[in-house]
């Protein structure tokens, strides 16, 4: 513990200054590109291998896609590239996003931006990514935000996990509890559009089915510093 905390004084956090550790927070994620110029007509392995059939002839579905890869490794000529997750502003560098965030929540939220978190069926990949965004490395709490435990006092809410049936009801009414204008940002493939359960029995879909999504943060899971981004993208696109 004694050297993470060295480690940490010497690098400071992730999100701010030159001197920060490249965590692969900008490879570790992909979002494959298929190259028709390229492709065999004949083929279709890239189609029957995706476990969400987010590739179509047509292009990658974003919200749907994983990013598990599996198209880029049966491809038998290459024909499939890889390139940044395009929901998140590509302007934006990790290096400035500590300072963003912290003059967007001052301007927008009057200096403070409460979440309220809400599981609606994940495996839990996405919610320890959420989890990492108070510890010491990314540390929200330094930009004015915070999770509250009751959705009356939030500005924002926080969703993943496909929609399962059991938990439409609770979704709604913690929105509907929530104070208006509220943002909502759904983070990961199923929240985003159902992931790999999206055809289950006891699935109902994506978060935009029952509430109005204003950031769609895909992966499988998507790291922290995607969904900082994700936040600070929501709070462009309404002010309070």
């Amino acid at each position: 513990m004694l050297r993470v905390l060295s480690g940490l004084l010497k690098t400071k956090v992730i999100t701010e200054g030159k001197g920060r550790i490249d965590r692969g927070d900008n490879s570790s994620k992909r979002l494959p590109v298929l190259r028709t110029d390229k492709c065999q007509a004949d083929c279709d392995k890239c189609f029957i291998i995706c476990p969400t059939k987010a590739l179509t002839a047509q292009g990658v579905d974003p919200r749907q896609c994983i990013y598990c890869l599996l198209c880029k490794d049966v491809c038998p000529i290459g024909a499939i590239e890889t390139t940044h997750i395009p929901i998140i502003s590509a302007s934006l560098n990790e290096e400035d996003l500590g300072q963003s965030l912290r003059e967007k929540v001052k301007k927008v939220c009057k200096g403070s931006l409460h979440i309220r978190y809400v599981d609606a069926g994940a495996c839990n990949g996405c919610d320890f990514e959420i989890n990492a965004l108070t510890n010491p490395v990314y540390d929200i709490q330094q930009y004015g935000i915070d999770f509250v435990a009751s959705p009356r006092h939030a500005d924002l809410l926080l969703v993943t996990g496909v929609v399962t049936r059991n938990l439409e009801i609770a979704l709604q009414k913690t929105y509907e509890a929530c104070p208006k204008p509220t943002l909502v940002v759904a983070v990961g493939s199923c929240a985003s559009g159902g992931g790999v359960f999206k055809d289950a029995y006891a699935a109902g879909g994506g978060v935009d089915k029952y509430l109005p999504v204003d950031v769609y943060v895909p992966g499988c899971p998507p790291t922290p510093a995607l969904i900082l981004k994700g936040i600070l993208t929501a709070l462009g696109r309404k002010e309070f």
